[in-house]
């Protein structure tokens, strides 16, 4: 990176309007998965597909690939939350060690995918459940978790889409060149997707829940990423402004000259 990289977004940062876009998109989808949830739990076809057909996947794997479903389990440990979290902890010391306290400030940001979660597991929970079973379970009081205890949203879905997004958005930030972003991006959708799948495969999430984990963790990686945009933007702006002749302060006296003063 060179001396210029703290001050330009790189070859493929989105602008604030279109991660605002996403914001817009996210956030209302979110509110009627929440409401279908609360409402009608699940719907036909998620039931078919959880009751007839993912049963009988995993067996059959197991079975007959069993180092296949060991991949799976290791994969859909990349969305765990202790993983996450030292994740979030060790991108964050690395963009410190390179004196990039902007992007360590965005991956601390990005640790606020756990308390949404929380505040959505509480509020969609099917029975109801008290902030002391919540608390238990974020601990694994007695060896049951948040997914034990509430469906909505799944929690690796949320947390893969905050971390991974905002891991390629900090390689696309640096990146001089506009491919180097992309591929950033294709990867981190590609793990993101591949970790939700394993939650589906494992019986462990409903796609509602999936999808309800996406449009939360696509919310707030979209908010972030704007307001960082939005404040780059600015220094931009104001150095701009500082580097810009004063013409008041750079007048040239030109003497008069008036016919016949030869």
């Amino acid at each position: 990176m060179d001396a210029d990289g703290r001050n330009r977004l790189g070859g493929a940062v989105p602008s604030p309007a279109a991660a605002f876009l996403l914001a817009l998109i996210a956030l209302p989808t979110l509110f009627w998965l929440v409401t279908l949830k609360r409402t009608t739990q699940y719907t036909v076809p998620e039931e078919w597909l959880m009751e007839s057909v993912v049963p009988h996947i995993r067996p059959w794997v197991v079975e007959h690939v069993p180092p296949l479903d060991q991949l799976i389990v290791g994969v859909s440990g990349l969305g765990s939350g202790w993983f996450v979290a030292i994740g979030f902890a060790l991108l964050g010391l690395l963009a410190l060690a390179k004196r990039r306290s902007d992007l360590a400030l965005v991956l601390a940001a990005g640790t606020l995918a756990f308390p949404i979660e929380w505040a959505l597991k509480f509020f969609t929970a099917i029975p109801a459940i008290s902030l002391a079973d919540l608390w238990n379970a974020m601990l694994n009081v007695n060896g049951v978790g948040l997914d034990d205890i509430a469906d909505f949203p799944a929690g690796h879905a949320l947390r893969a889409t905050v971390f991974y997004g905002l891991a390629a958005f900090c390689i696309a930030r640096l990146a001089p060149d506009r491919r180097q972003g992309v591929i950033a991006y294709v990867v981190a959708v590609a793990i993101i997707g591949a970790i939700s799948a394993t939650r589906i495969y494992l019986a462990a999430h409903y796609p509602i829940d999936v999808l309800g984990g996406w449009m939360a963790g696509a919310a707030l990686l979209s908010i972030i990423v704007a307001v960082h945009v939005l404040g780059v933007d600015e220094r931009l702006r104001a150095a701009a402004a500082r580097k810009a002749p004063d013409e008041s302060t750079h007048r040239v006296a030109v003497p008069l000259h008036r016919p016949g003063d030869d």
